[in-house]
């Protein structure tokens, strides 16, 4: 997938960190039974039940929308063990869109934005 756009996760508005202050990479991509795994560098994973309006290309990485949304990743510096894995987790129902995380060292702003795609990298 060398030709993908790269850049700072977004979901639903919800961005992945600072805007812009995280570039990622993706690896490798799966797709099973309506649900599509997007893998990155630093084994980070984007997992979309039944994704909806998909622009991939050089300039644009972008998933309309879907019924849920879940960004997976390791807390940086400590060993990989599922004790050390947190989520940004988006679950969409109808106009209905809940957001959750198991952050647990700050509160992340959740604050989503239906008008917004589902997942982009800016």
């Amino acid at each position: 997938m060398p030709y993908v756009k790269c850049g700072t996760p977004r979901f639903w508005g919800v961005w992945f960190g600072r805007p812009y202050d995280n570039y990622y990479r993706t690896v490798s991509s799966e797709h099973s039974q309506g649900v599509l795994r997007l893998h990155f560098q630093g084994d980070e994973r984007l997992t979309i039940w039944h994704p909806k309006g998909l622009k991939v290309k050089d300039t644009a990485f972008q998933i309309a929308s879907g019924e849920r949304v879940m960004w997976e990743w390791f807390y940086y510096g400590r060993p990989e063990t599922e004790q050390n894995r947190f989520f940004y987790d988006f679950v969409r129902s109808g106009d209905t869109l809940v957001a959750s995380t198991n952050v647990n060292w700050y509160t992340p702003d959740m604050k989503t934005d239906l008008s917004l795609p589902a997942f982009e990298l800016l």
